[in-house]
């Protein structure tokens, strides 16, 4: 009578919600994952590599998760819920039992129509029992797929010039090439490899004889008797909540205002083109009943600025950009030794977990950084080791979470989180993180303002609250303090941070978004009539209006407007920006045409705008807008057959008032700048 009960129920949720399964694009981003790739672009002044979330949700669309089987980690790999709703489908499954269709999902605590749109095109409902595959299934049922990316500025940079009496400063062409091999059977096996030349890098000539300028390879083995994990070639190590070792995408505050906790497995396959975040030689997870066993070894070498004091080579900084383009570049190549090794011991019951997590960095020659005021507690030395102690669980409808990490010169770092539930539509999120000013670690993405886990102190609070079926709004606010000197911060600071984000769903076609964004912090600036620099305060605020159209099948749209303020004591700049996306899949064509306008306006690069933008597969796309200009991009993807997908992308940016755009050996004479880039997937399934 109840498995009848919740059949009827479901339908009569199905018929009233009308939730659309229709297959998602590939290419589309979810909204807070596009802010947070440009919050993470902003903090860093780069754009990440990391496509290993993309390429998970692309197979998890081939290879669809069975939620009546799913455990805490399955659902933590689709990166799309919160540690409390994970928490609370897991109750819900334990007490009612098994899911009897995709439409009771909406009975589910925290489950509301965007969460349940958002994942559905990599989960479903089955009564089947947990699958058994031999080595045959192993290696016969994953994926095969082989990507090709090419991608050139079409305008040459000063870097690329060359006279009668000098050699051009870049040593390789400006064209970009990109090519990964992987098989891939989601939750079981995977192993590729990945090769990738940079613009200006050289290719089978100069300091790249061996062709590529970076090379990865990896064989990835999961859920195998007791091995849980095993890692040959190159992969990541991802701890605790990132006080220690994380070397995973991890976003900070952003639009997602209730995933602030670091999820995920502890060892993961590494297939991304960045050349700095991983590490290169074996490890492996053993579990027995509650327990889990992780260790890993790497050898590396990694990219160095040297100096020479007195008789000895030391590094004077590790540089990440892995660009070998000029001839100073050349030089740092492989510079440093890196040995690497770490573990994990696991506790994990029904509801919670602990670890304690080690790790040790033997670098050769020894690293010794210029001291200045700001970084004269940053690691020096040939030995950096570390340990912490990490939890999570649930009681009821509140789940917590946090970490406490002490590096090799005994000072501190300390981070505690808490969700929960205040009402049936109302979340709350709490963030405490201490940072010592000396903490040292070389890998750390701890949650909190800084790129760095270093001296830093903060309270998070963030509330996201479903104020009717058409209304969601989630808000932050953040209070942090620099109890030391920072680059650009010549005394200790710290300053505050807002964030309100309104969401308007009219039915499944349309939704409006109003963000407001303001901050407060101190920095340098330079006074009238004051040879040196004080600190002052800075403020920052930001406005954005966007809107989502799905007209039909074949016809979407987004507009985004967004206006941005910033003033400190002797500068007042704003600037705005709005752009109008569009995309159109042909019904009897294997053809999507999407593209954009945008035009912009600026004070300065203060006032610069950060604009995720559509491109090819697996590429995080981000736009840095200042200055006065217009700019259009135009994709063509064309599904030749179920195999094969071809993509082309024509980009360029247009500005006034200006003789060159960019600086250094990448400035470019003129007021355009153009890129054009192709693209080839070809995906061979495996026996059925």
């Amino acid at each position: 009578m109840a498995t009848r009960c919740r059949i009827i129920w479901c339908a009569l949720l199905a018929g009233v919600s009308s939730i659309a399964s229709g297959r998602q694009q590939e290419e589309t981003l979810p909204i807070a994952m596009e802010n947070n790739l440009e919050n993470e672009a902003a903090g860093t002044s780069a754009v990440s590599e990391d496509d290993a979330q993309w390429q998970q949700w692309n197979m998890f669309v081939r290879h669809k998760i069975q939620l009546n089987t799913a455990d805490e980690a399955t659902l933590q790999s689709l990166g799309l819920l919160t540690a409390l709703q994970i928490s609370s489908f897991l109750r819900y499954r334990a007490l009612l039992g098994k899911l009897v269709s995709i439409y009771e999902l909406q009975a589910v605590p925290g489950f509301d129509l965007d969460v349940i749109r958002r994942i559905l095109p990599y989960v479903y409902v089955g009564n089947d029992l947990v699958p058994h595959y031999t080595w045959h299934d192993y290696l016969h049922k994953g994926d095969q797929i082989w990507l090709l990316r090419y991608g050139r500025q079409l305008e040459p940079s000063k870097g690329y010039l060359h006279t009668d009496s000098t050699l051009p400063a870049y040593r390789g062409s400006p064209d970009k090439l990109f090519i990964r091999y992987r098989y891939s059977f989601p939750h079981y096996i995977s192993g590729g490899v990945v090769m990738e030349k940079d613009a200006g890098e050289a290719l089978f000539k100069g300091a790249q004889q061996q062709g590529f300028d970076f090379y990865s390879a990896h064989i990835f083995l999961s859920n195998y008797r007791n091995i849980k994990a095993l890692a040959l070639g190159d992969y990541t190590v991802n701890l605790g909540q990132g006080l220690l070792n994380w070397q995973s995408q991890a976003y900070g505050k952003g639009a997602a205002v209730m995933q602030v906790k670091r999820e995920g497995a502890i060892l993961r396959p590494y297939t991304s083109s960045g050349e700095f975040y991983f590490f290169r030689g074996a490890a492996t997870t053993l579990q027995w009943r509650c327990w889990e066993i992780t260790a890993f070894a790497s050898w590396r070498r990694q990219d160095a600025a040297t100096d020479t004091l007195t008789d000895e080579i030391t590094a004077a900084s590790v540089v990440s950009s892995g660009y070998h383009r000029t001839a100073a570049e050349i030089k740092k190549r492989g510079q440093v030794s890196q040995t690497t090794a770490g573990g994990n011991i696991r506790y994990v019951s029904s509801r919670w977990q602990w670890g304690v997590n080690m790790i040790y960095h033997g670098l050769a020659p020894a690293l010794r950084k210029k001291t200045a005021p700001y970084n004269q507690f940053d690691f020096n030395g040939r030995q950096l080791s570390g340990i912490s102690i990490d939890y999570a669980g649930s009681w009821k409808n509140v789940h917590l979470f946090g970490e406490v990490a002490r590096s090799s010169n005994g000072k501190p770092a300390l981070l505690q989180g808490l969700l929960t539930s205040i009402a049936p539509a109302v979340d709350i999120a709490l963030v405490y993180r201490y940072y010592d000013r000396a903490y040292q670690s070389l890998y750390a993405k701890g949650f909190g303002n800084n790129y760095r886990t270093v001296n830093e102190q903060g309270m998070y609070t963030a509330l996201t609250a479903k104020v009717n079926r058409h209304l969601k709004l989630d808000a932050y606010a953040d209070f942090f303090k620099f109890p030391w000197l920072k680059y650009r911060s010549s005394a200790p600071s710290g300053g505050n941070d807002f964030f309100l984000l309104g969401t308007y769903t009219a039915g499944k076609k349309i939704t409006w978004l109003l963000r407001y964004n303001y901050r407060q912090s101190n920095g340098n600036v330079l006074l009238p009539g004051n040879p040196m620099k004080v600190l002052a305060v800075i403020t920052a605020s930001n406005i954005r209006f966007q809107w989502n159209m799905q007209a039909n099948k074949q016809l979407s749209g987004k507009m985004r407007g967004e206006y941005i303020r910033y003033r400190s004591d002797t500068v007042m700049q704003q600037g705005w920006m709005i752009f109008q996306d569009c995309s159109y899949h042909f019904r009897r064509i294997p053809f999507t045409i999407s593209g954009r306008v945008a035009c912009f306006h600026t004070g300065g690069y203060d006032t610069r705008i950060y604009a995720t933008e559509s491109s090819v597969l697996y590429e995080n796309a981000v736009s840095q807008l200042y200055g006065k200009g217009w700019q259009y991009y135009l994709n063509i993807k064309w599904k030749v057959n179920r195999r094969l997908a071809c993509w082309t992308r024509f980009h360029q940016s247009l500005y006034t008032g200006v003789t060159g755009i960019g600086s250094g050996n990448d400035l470019i004479q003129g007021t355009k700048k153009t890129l054009l880039q192709c693209q080839i997937q070809y995906t061979m399934s495996g026996e059925k």
